[in-house]
């Protein structure tokens, strides 16, 4: 026998063996995965059932580090799927992580995910858009209609800081974005150039996506607008330059799946649709990296390197999810604030995660658009006990939701069909999503002393009114003098600790992973 039949077949005991220990069973899947990567035409379906009983087993759910055995075992049958054709394992292969993907939870379920989702499917974006401007010029406000000849009809209004005034173009408004006190130059081109990107023939897409008109002023995407028809919010502190951009955009341009006006069947079909425009341009190389912020703890966000972001397949505690939903970056326009596109860069992992980053965005709107049917109802009751929205929530309509976003990203990411069936069992997603998702059981975080001490005492007593916290209670309290619990949720899971909705992040990584799949198979077909 072959020396690496012999390795094939000693390491296939090992996994399958009841006296072997998650040490050996490590090194047998490191042996089968060598074999896999210099020797394909060594393993065979025999392989496969052997690594199949190793995921499926509970025996190491509990060891720490078992996560990186499953995902190595996962990893053989991806080598295996990537080996030449005329190994013919590459649909066993495939078929079987697919497989797993609904038959394991925890570790090993992340394990398979994340294999999968490593497939090399070799895209790259565009390059990065632009330089500096060479200048900001300064334009009065009447000037910016006559750069393309435009007429305001009625009053502007501010919604959030754009400043925006309807035109007598057909279900046209004008937008008047103003840069923030730390605001870049570059970060507010950015947007008008990805607009005009997106523009391009090859961007194209058969639904609707209307990308707004940017206006350049004397050819430049940014310039000065000193003097407003309208103040400003107070909450907005403006660049000191006065920098702002502005564009052309559908009068639908602001409206929501969760806004409370909108139905069921307009917010599903918005979802579906915009989860195809997100895999559509992840397809070519472009990742909206924003389409709801996320973060893990929003207050810690100043002091960690990852600025507090949600890292969703860590699986840790999502904070403030119905505020992260409030204004979506898609709407029934389609997708919108440009300033968060970026070009795809790295390895299929990276990518995977982002996609991960879009559906759980998507999800959690779904989930959202029922809670904004009545947005009073939300924290805690005078006794304490959360406050039940559970009868807001439509399953039917929720299921539906779910099927059509994972529907819509798979074919806009993969070009194909999805397959007929969720990676998932949807009606245990759905019971969950509305248990987690209908009861604000977690409305507490820890205000921590280190974190007070990054504030002034201006802004640690702003900090807690913000927060809701009573005047009288704010002058008693001394800044990193203790930690401080603040009413601040709805969250989902307790601070610090894991989220609540674990379902979800495992919805999540399977989607991803078969998107990931999906495109894999299409490049080589």
């Amino acid at each position: 026998m072959p020396p690496s039949h012999s390795i094939k077949k000693q390491a296939e005991a090992a996994l399958t063996g009841v006296h072997f220990d998650f040490i050996a069973k490590y090194h047998a899947v490191t042996d089968l995965r060598r074999l896999a990567r210099k020797e394909p035409g060594t393993l065979d379906r025999e392989t496969i059932t052997a690594l199949e009983q190793l995921l499926r087993s509970d025996a190491f759910s509990r060891v720490r580090q078992s996560y990186f055995l499953f995902r190595e075992a996962a990893c053989v049958m991806c080598d295996m799927a990537c080996a030449p054709a005329a190994n013919g394992m590459r649909s066993w292969a495939l078929a079987s992580l697919e497989g797993l993907l609904r038959q394991t939870r925890g570790s090993a379920h992340r394990g398979v995910a994340e294999a999968l989702g490593s497939l090399p499917v070799n895209i790259h974006g565009p390059q990065p858009v632009g330089n500096r401007p060479s200048s900001t010029p300064p334009v009065a406000w009447r000037e910016l209609f006559e750069v393309k000849a435009l007429t305001p009809v009625g009053t502007s209004w501010y919604i959030g800081r754009s400043l925006v005034t309807p035109l007598s173009r057909e279900n046209r408004l004008l937008v008047v974005k103003l840069a923030k006190k730390d605001d870049r130059v570059e970060d507010l081109q950015k947007e008008i150039q990805w607009m005009e990107t997106l523009h391009r023939p090859d961007y194209a897409v058969d639904c609707r996506f209307h990308i707004p008109e940017p206006l350049r002023i004397r050819r430049q995407p940014v310039f000065r607008l000193a003097r407003l028809p309208l103040a400003p919010p107070s909450t907005l502190t403006r660049h000191p330059g006065k920098l702002a951009i502005a564009f052309v955009a559908h009068r639908d341009y602001f409206v929501y799946p969760n806004h409370p006006r909108v139905d069921g069947p307009c917010a599903r079909e918005m979802l579906a649709r915009n989860a195809f425009l997100m895999g559509h341009l992840a397809a070519r190389g472009i990742i909206h990296d924003a389409p709801i912020p996320l973060f893990h703890n929003r207050t810690q966000r100043m002091r960690r390197n990852d600025q507090g972001r949600y890292q969703w397949f860590r699986a840790g505690r999502l904070d403030q999810w119905l505020d992260s939903c409030a204004f979506p970056n898609l709407g029934l326009s389609g997708l919108r604030d440009f300033e968060h596109l970026e070009p795809v860069g790295g390895e299929s992992r990276l990518l995977y995660r982002q996609i991960g980053s879009h559906f759980l965005s998507l999800l959690l709107v779904a989930g959202s658009h029922f809670r904004c049917r009545d947005s009073s109802r939300k924290g805690l009751t005078e006794t304490g006990t959360p406050v039940d929205t559970r009868d807001l929530f439509d399953p039917h309509l929720l299921k539906s939701m779910i099927g059509d976003i994972f529907g819509g990203y798979y074919s806009g990411f993969a070009g194909t069909a999805p397959p007929p069936d969720l990676p998932l069992d949807p009606d245990r997603l759905v019971a969950r999503m509305i248990e987690e998702m209908g009861m604000d059981r977690y409305m507490t975080e820890r205000l921590r002393r280190v974190d007070q001490q990054q504030m002034s005492d201006t802004q640690f007593h702003d900090f807690l009114r913000s927060k809701g916290v009573p005047d009288e209670t704010v002058g008693r309290l001394k800044r990193a003098e203790k930690d401080i619990l603040i009413a601040s949720g709805p969250h989902l899971g307790d601070f610090n600790r894991q989220i609540s909705l674990t379902e979800l992040i495992e919805a999540v990584a399977a989607m991803s992973a078969v998107c990931v799949m999906g495109r894999f198979l299409a490049a080589r077909h």
